[in-house]
C-alpha cells in the first residue's frame, strides 16, 4: 500500500518535465531502483531523502507531503471517504476545527494549573493539543494550496509566498 509521500512522489515525477528519473536519482544520490521502490511505496524514506527528492524535483505538493510526514502531521484529506467531495471535506474540516477550538479552551485552562496540581485529564489535554494544533495548520495549508491550484496560481508562486512568510516569521 502506498504511503502519501510515495503517491506524491509518483505524481511529482509525472509532472516533472525538467529532469528524467535517472537525473533525479543521480541528483539525490540514490539508485534508479531505489527511486522506483520509493515511488511505488515498497520502501520507506527517511527525512533527508524526502528533503533531497523534494528539493531536486521542486514540486510544492511533494515538499508539503514530505514535511507532513517528517513532522507526523495528518491531513483531513487522507480520509478516502471524502476524496473528491469538497463539500463533505469542508464540513469535516469545520467539525474538526470546532473540536480543536474546544480542546484549545481546555488546554488553556489546564496550563493555567500548576503542574503538580493537574489532573490526569488535564495532562492528557496538554499532551494532545500540540498535535491537534499542528494538524489544523496542515489542514489550512492544504486548503490554501487547493484553492490556489483551483484559481490557477502556480504552485511555485505559492511556494515563494510561503517561503517569504517563513523567512519573516522564522
Amino acid at each position: 500500500m502506498k504511503n502519501k509521500f510515495a503517491e506524491q512522489l509518483s505524481l511529482a515525477l509525472g509532472r516533472n518535465k525538467e529532469s528524467t528519473q535517472q537525473q533525479v536519482a543521480d541528483g539525490t544520490h540514490i539508485s534508479p531502483g531505489q527511486l522506483s521502490r520509493l515511488k511505488n511505496g515498497s520502501r520507506n524514506t527517511d527525512p533527508q531523502i524526502r528533503k533531497s527528492l523534494a528539493n531536486k524535483i521542486n514540486d510544492f505538493w511533494l515538499k508539503y507531503s514530505g514535511a507532513r510526514e517528517n513532522f507526523g502531521v495528518l491531513s483531513f484529506q487522507n480520509d478516502h471517504r471524502l476524496q473528491g467531495d469538497m463539500f463533505s471535506a469542508l464540513m469535516k474540516q469545520r467539525e474538526e476545527q470546532s473540536q480543536r477550538e474546544k480542546l484549545e479552551t481546555e488546554f488553556e485552562a489546564a496550563i493555567a494549573v500548576k503542574p503538580r496540581d493537574r489532573t490526569p485529564a488535564q495532562q492528557l489535554v496538554i499532551e494532545r493539543y500540540p498535535r491537534e494544533y499542528a494538524e489544523e495548520i496542515s489542514a489550512e495549508i492544504t486548503d490554501l494550496a487547493k484553492k490556489a491550484e483551483y484559481a490557477g496560481i502556480p504552485m511555485d508562486k505559492l511556494q515563494e509566498v510561503i517561503d517569504k512568510v517563513n523567512q519573516e516569521n522564522g
